[in-house]
C-alpha cells in the first residue's frame, strides 16, 4: 500500500507521543461521531485524561503515526493481535493514510506470530465500516461500546487475515 508521497509515517515514541495522540483522537472523534454519539459525551471529551491513557497504550502496544509536513494527521495503535485504534483527520480521508497505518498495524501483528487480526468499530459508523470492508474485513460480532450512560451504543468487531 502506498500513501502519497505528502504524508510519512513513524512510529510513536512512547515517552514523546501521547499528548501528540491525544489530541489527535479527540479531534478526530469530535469529526468522525458528531451525530453518531452523543453530544455529551463528544464535549466531555479531555485532552488530559486522554494524555495519561495514552501514555499507559504506548506502553503495551505500537502506534504509527502519519504526519503531513510535520502535522499530525492520523494514528492507529495496535496491541496483541488487536488494532485498538485507527483514527484520520476528516480532511485527509481518500488518501490512502488509513489504509497505510492499517497496513503498519497488520505488520506488527504478524511480527508477534498472529495469523488474522481483529478490530471493533461503531456499529452505525457506515463509512468506517465500508472502509473496512474494503480492507477485507469480515463483521464477525456485536456487543455493546460498553458505556454505562449509553448502554444500548454497539460496535461490530471486524477480522482480518494478516499478511505474510
Amino acid at each position: 500500500m502506498k500513501v502519497l508521497t505528502r504524508y510519512q509515517l513513524r512510529m510513536a515514541k512512547p515517552d514523546e507521543d501521547a499528548e501528540t495522540i491525544a489530541r489527535l483522537k479527540v479531534t478526530c472523534w469530535r469529526e468522525a461521531y458528531t451525530g453518531l454519539l452523543p453530544q455529551a459525551l463528544l464535549d466531555g471529551l479531555d485532552v488530559t485524561r486522554a494524555t495519561r491513557s495514552w501514555t499507559e497504550s504506548l506502553k503495551t502496544g505500537i502506534a504509527w503515526i502519519a504526519e503531513q509536513s510535520g502535522e499530525p494527521v492520523g494514528f492507529g495503535h495496535s496491541r496483541n493481535d488487536e488494532v485498538t485504534t485507527l483514527y484520520v483527520r476528516k480532511a485527509d480521508h481518500r488518501n490512502g493514510v488509513g489504509a497505510a497505518l492499517l497496513s503498519h498495524c497488520f505488520d506488527e501483528i504478524g511480527c508477534l506470530g498472529y495469523t488474522r487480526a481483529h478490530l471493533w468499530v461503531l456499529e452505525n459508523n457506515f463509512a468506517a465500516r465500508r472502509f473496512y470492508q474494503r480492507q477485507c474485513g469480515n463483521g464477525k460480532a456485536r456487543r455493546p461500546v460498553g458505556f454505562s450512560r449509553w448502554p444500548d451504543i454497539m460496535e461490530v468487531r471486524y477480522e482480518f487475515n494478516v499478511p505474510d
